[in-house]
C-alpha cells in the first residue's frame, strides 16, 4: 500500500504538530515515566463530549461509526469511558517527540505494545490531548495491568490492533469510517459491510443504471442486475470478470483512465455507435484508490441526478471495498502469520490457534522439507510448491510455511488421537514423493511430536537439526563406499543409514553429536581455534592440512586407510602429520587434543568426512 497522506480534519479542529502525518515513520521511542500526567491534569470523561465543545455534532462521525466502517474487525475495544458516541474528527499518528493537540482524534501509536511498561504513559499523554481513542499494538500477553489501571481513570478510549492487520490497512479503515459523516441514506444504507453484490444492486437503484464495481486492476468485483439486458461490452466484462484488454487500450489512449484515476469527480463517456453512455468514478480512502464504480445506461438515458447519486455511492463504497480487500487479502495473510507465530514461538498461542481454527492443546509435529537440485532442468522452488500443495490439499489440517531464501518448506501438522508418529512419517514420505516427482532431490525431517501448539517451535527446531544432519552428513548414495566414503558430488542425498525421510530417532547418534558440537562451539576459548589456524594456513599456503587431519581422525588414525582415502602415498601422509605437530603443536597421541580437534573440524564442516 502506498504511504497515506495527512488526514483532513474538520474545519476548526486541525491537529497540532504532534498529530503526525499518516506516512510519518514509526516512532522509535516512547515517553518515560517523567512524561506521565497526574490524574488532575487529565480531562474528566464528561469533558470529551461536552455539547458546547462539539460543533455540528449531528454531522460528526463517532467512534461507533468509525469502527462500524470496517475497523471494528481490526481492533479490540479495551475500554471506552466516554461511550461509543464520542465524536471523532481526525486520525493521527502518535509522536512522543512532540507536544501536540489532538482533541477528538483517534491516535495510532505505531510500535507501542499494549503489554509494554511504557504503554500506560502513552495513554496518559494521549488523554492529556483529549484524544478520542488510542490504538496500540496488541501484546502477546494482553494489556499490562498498569495500562488497564490508567485506562480506568482517563477519558480516552483504549483500543488494540489485531496482529494480522498492518498499520496502513488499519489507518485506511479508520479514515474510511471518518468519511462517513452524517450516515448514508437510501437502499445502500442497509447493505451489510462487504456485501458487494447487494451494494451494486442498491447503487443501481440509486443511480438509475446498471452498476459494475471494479478493483484498481479493472477486475470485476460485483455487478447489478439489469432490467433490459446487458449491452455487449458489459456482457464481455462480466463474463470475463474484467474489462477486455482492447477496451482498456481504448480508454488509456483517449485519456479517460488517466482522468478517472486522478479526478475526485464523476467522469462521463458519451454513447457511441457501439455502446451506451458510461459514468465512472474512482473510490478512494484518502489518496489511495480502492477501485471504481461504473454506470451504464439501462434501456434509457441516465437521469439528471445520476452524477450526484454516483458521488454519494463512491463515498459509501469506500468502507465496503476496504472491508472486502481486508477479508480477501488478509484472510490468507492472517493464517500465514498465525502459522509463523506458532513456529517462531509466540506467547499468544490462543489467538494464533483461533485464527487457524484449532484448539491450543492440539497435538502437533513440524516437518521440514528441503529440495535440492536434481538431474536435468529440475526446479527446487517448483518442487517445494508441489510439496506445499500436497501438505494442504491432501492433509487439510497441514499448514505450510515457505522459506524462499533456503528452498525450504516447514509444515505444521496438527495431529489427532491416532498413531501420531506414523501419521507424521506418512506425510513425510508423501512430501518427499512430491519433491522427487518434480525432478528435485528431497530431504524431509520430522520434528518431535508434542501435546500442544505451544511446543510447535520446539518441534520445528528439532526438525531443522535433523535436516542439518541429513545435509551435512549425507552423500550421494550411488557414490558412497562401504565405510561411508563420500563421492565427488558432496552433500545431497543421505548416505546408507541416513534415509531421505527421517525423524529424530532415525539419526539419534548423529543428532546428539551435532547438538554437542553446537553447544561447545560457543565456549571460550573456542575449541575450533586450532582448526581456524589450520584453515588460514591452508588458504595462505595452498596446502590441505585441515582436510588431512579430518580424514585421519575419520579413519581412527589408520595411516594406510587414510592414505587410500586421500589418494596419496602413506609417506606423504606421515609428512603432513609431522607438519601438523611442528606448525601447530597438535599431538595426535593425546586423547584431549584429538577430541578438541574433532569438535573443531565438525564445527568447520569437515567432519564427518566427505570427499570433494
Amino acid at each position: 500500500m502506498p504511504p497515506l497522506p495527512d488526514p483532513s480534519p474538520a474545519p476548526g479542529h486541525a491537529p497540532g504538530p504532534g498529530a503526525a502525518p499518516l506516512d510519518a515513520p514509526a516512532p522509535q521511542s516512547v515517553p518515560g515515566p517523567e512524561a506521565a500526567t497526574a490524574p488532575e491534569d487529565i480531562a474528566a470523561p464528561g469533558d470529551a463530549t461536552a455539547p458546547e465543545d462539539t460543533e455540528g455534532a449531528e454531522d460528526t462521525p463517532t467512534l461507533a461509526t468509525v469502527l462500524a466502517a470496517g475497523a471494528g474487525e481490526a481492533v479490540e475495544v479495551v475500554t471506552v469511558p466516554g461511550g461509543h458516541a464520542v465524536p471523532v474528527r481526525g486520525i493521527g499518528v502518535y509522536d512522543p517527540g512532540e507536544t501536540f493537540a489532538a482533541r477528538d482524534h483517534v491516535l495510532v501509536a505505531i510500535g507501542v505494545d499494549a503489554s509494554s511498561p511504557a504503554a500506560a504513559d502513552v495513554l496518559r499523554a494521549a488523554a492529556r490531548t483529549r484524544a478520542a481513542a488510542l490504538v496500540l499494538r496488541r501484546g502477546a500477553t494482553g494489556p499490562a495491568p498498569r495500562l488497564l489501571d490508567v485506562a480506568r481513570h482517563v477519558p480516552t478510549a483504549l483500543l488494540t490492533r489485531a496482529p494480522w492487520v498492518e498499520w496502513t490497512e488499519l489507518i485506511a479503515l479508520l479514515r474510511a469510517g471518518l468519511a462517513q459523516t452524517g450516515g448514508a441514506e437510501g437502499p445502500h444504507a442497509e447493505v451489510p459491510l462487504g456485501d458487494l453484490p447487494a451494494l451494486a444492486n442498491a447503487f443501481a437503484a440509486l443511480v438509475g443504471g446498471a452498476v459494475t464495481i471494479e478493483d484498481p486492476e479493472s477486475r470485476v468485483l460485483a455487478y447489478s442486475r439489469t432490467e433490459n439486458g446487458a449491452d455487449p461490452l458489459r456482457r464481455l466484462t462480466i463474463l470475463g470478470q474484467r474489462v477486455p484488454r482492447w477496451r482498456l487500450a481504448e480508454l488509456g489512449a483517449s485519456g479517460f483512465l488517466r482522468t478517472l484515476w486522478t479526478s475526485d469527480d464523476v467522469v462521463h463517456r458519451p454513447a457511441d455507435a457501439r455502446f451506451p453512455e458510461r459514468l465512472a468514478i474512482a473510490v478512494r480512502a484518502g489518496e489511495e484508490v480502492l477501485g471504481s464504480l461504473w454506470v451504464a445506461a439501462d434501456g434509457a438515458p441516465l437521469g439528471a441526478g445520476a452524477r450526484q447519486a454516483l458521488r454519494e455511492a463512491a463515498r459509501t463504497a469506500a468502507p465496503h471495498l476496504l472491508h472486502h480487500r481486508l477479508r480477501t487479502r488478509t484472510g490468507a495473510t492472517r493464517r500465514v502469520q498465525a502459522v509463523r507465530a506458532l513456529l517462531d514461538g509466540t506467547d499468544d498461542v490462543p489467538s494464533a490457534a483461533a485464527t487457524l481454527g484449532l484448539a491450543p492443546h492440539t497435538p502437533c509435529a513440524v516437518l521440514s522439507v528441503l529440495a535440492l537440485p536434481g538431474t536435468g532442468q529440475s526446479d527446487p522452488a517448483r518442487a517445494l510448491h508441489l510439496a506445499a500443495l500436497q501438505a494442504t490439499a491432501h492433509h487439510p489440517a497441514g499448514l505450510a510455511l515457505r522459506e524462499e531464501d533456503r528452498h525450504r518448506l516447514d509444515v505444521l501438522l496438527p495431529l489427532g488421537a491416532e498413531d501420531r508418529a506414523r501419521t507424521a512419517k506418512r506425510l513425510g514420505r508423501e512430501l518427499a514423493s512430491a519433491v522427487r516427482g518434480a525432478g528435485a532431490r528431497p530431504l524431509v525431517a520430522i520434528g518431535a511430536v508434542h501435546e500442544d501448539l505451544a511446543h510447535a517451535a520446539a518441534s520445528r527446531r528439532a526438525a531443522h537439526l535433523v535436516l542439518r544432519v541429513l545435509t551435512e552428513r549425507g552423500t550421494p548414495a550411488s557414490d558412497a563406499g562401504p565405510a561411508g566414503d563420500g563421492g565427488a558430488d558432496g552433500p545431497g542425498v543421505p548416505a546408507p543409514g541416513f534415509p531421505e525421510v527421517a525423524a529424530e530417532d532415525d539419526v539419534r547418534a548423529a543428532l546428539d553429536a551435532l547438538r554437542v558440537t553446537d553447544a561447545v562451539a560457543a565456549l571460550a576459548p573456542p575449541p575450533d581455534a586450532p582448526v581456524r589456524a589450520l584453515l588460514a594456513y591452508d588458504e595462505e599456503h595452498r596446502t590441505d592440512l585441515a582436510r588431512t587431519l579430518a580424514a585421519y581422525l575419520d579413519r581412527f588414525g589408520d595411516v594406510p586407510a587414510t592414505a587410500k582415502l586421500l589418494a596419496v602415498h602413506p609417506n606423504t601422509l606421515r609428512y603432513r602429520l609431522r607438519r601438523l605437530h611442528d606448525l601447530f603443536a597438535i599431538d595426535l597421541a593425546d586423547p584431549d587434543t584429538r577430541l578438541l580437534a574433532e569438535l573443531g573440524l565438525r564445527a568447520a564442516g569437515l567432519l564427518p568426512w566427505r570427499r570433494g
